[in-house]
């Protein structure tokens, strides 16, 4: 007989002893590790809660304006209402053959928290809390992030900005009033699009903080959760802030013209502290896409209006790009999205003699 013989022969007379003593063998026990086989399991779905999915971001405080909520179906027929604590609600009934529903309810244009509640006439049913952040322009801004492309404060609650509108004369009359206003001392900032295409871009090598902010169909509102890190000490603001909207609002499909309200945003809020940087918008250049270039135009003209009203300078990134068929030309028939090498040099050279101001 072979050791191994032997050992096997050992451990099975072993086996055989305990049991012939009464002992039994250990219990299995379950790995929680390892979830249980979906056969076994009756499935429960998730249900999203009640949730604000679209709103502005900036808001004039002589408009209505509105904020869009999603609610999940899960009992059809059930009523209910949903609205801000101390106003009328807004009934509803949960219909049948769908999964959710949609809605709209008045935007409160006062500054400060404001509390919603969906309430469901269903037995042990509980309100479900909404809430909504409106926040003064001109003060610190409680930006944090993006959820959906809209912007939102450190707690994920939806965040609105409010500023006043302006007209030719009141800029008119404020250009007296804030004639003294100082030039802050800060490093220049860059924020927005770089235009970069393979792999270089606009921003390379210019004297300023780059601050790159996009977004696939609102960058106009990751600029804005950008510009909320700016310092509150006046003194270290930028002494220059380029905004680059980019073209990336008319590639993803999502453009309006409430773009422009980023220009006087920026300039409530410097107002407010007592500055005044230099504020240079870099209008982007024309899209290749024949299909864009009306609406392209179209963008380009209302921020030009918009900025000369409220006196950002403006350097056109297009005209320093020249035509986008030649200045986009990677080979025949192949285009990047942004200029590229000798109109990328021009756009970049236009950026650094502003910043030289």
């Amino acid at each position: 007989m072979s050791m191994r013989q032997l050992a096997l022969g050992l451990a099975l007379a072993a086996m055989s002893s305990m049991a012939t003593a009464g002992e039994a063998p250990a219990p299995v026990v379950a790995n929680p590790a390892i979830p249980p086989s979906p056969s076994s399991v009756p499935g429960i779905r998730i249900w999203p809660d009640p949730a604000f999915t679209h709103w502005p971001a900036i808001a004039y405080t002589d408009e209505s304006r509105n904020i869009a909520f999603s609610l999940p179906v899960k009992t059809p027929g059930i009523n209910g209402t949903i609205g801000w604590s101390g106003e009328k609600a807004l009934p509803f009934t949960l219909p049948t053959g769908a999964d959710s529903i949609s809605g709209l309810l008045p935007l409160p244009l006062v500054a400060g928290r404001h509390a919603a509640s969906v309430v469901l006439e269903a037995k042990d049913a509980k309100p479900f809390p909404l809430e909504l952040v409106v926040a003064d322009a001109r003060e610190p801004w409680p930006l944090a992030d993006l959820r959906n492309g809209f912007p939102v404060d450190a707690k994920g609650t939806p965040v609105v900005l409010l500023d006043r509108r302006r007209d030719l004369r009141e800029e008119r009359i404020w250009s007296l009033l804030n004639g003294s206003a100082e030039r802050p001392n800060g490093r220049a900032w860059l924020v927005g699009d770089a235009l970069e295409a393979l792999g270089a871009n606009v921003w390379t090598g210019l004297d300023a903080e780059a601050h790159p902010a996009s977004d696939e169909r609102y960058p106009q509102h990751a600029v804005l959760v950008a510009l909320a890190k700016l310092p509150d000490d006046p003194k270290a603001l930028p002494r220059s802030i380029v905004w680059s909207p980019g073209n990336q609002v008319l590639f993803g499909g999502a453009w309006s013209a409430e773009e422009e309200r980023v220009l006087g945003l920026l300039r409530s809020r410097c107002e407010h502290l007592g500055v005044k940087p230099l504020l240079i918008l870099a209008l982007p250049p024309l899209p290749v896409d024949e299909l864009l270039r009306p609406l392209a135009q179209e963008r380009r003209e209302l921020l030009l209006r918009s900025a000369n009203l409220l006196g950002w300078v403006v350097i056109d990134l297009g005209r320093a790009a020249g035509d986008p068929e030649q200045a986009n030309l990677v080979s025949a028939g192949v285009f990047t999205r942004y200029p590229l090498h000798a109109a990328q040099e021009r756009m970049r050279a236009a950026l650094n003699e502003a910043l030289q101001r």
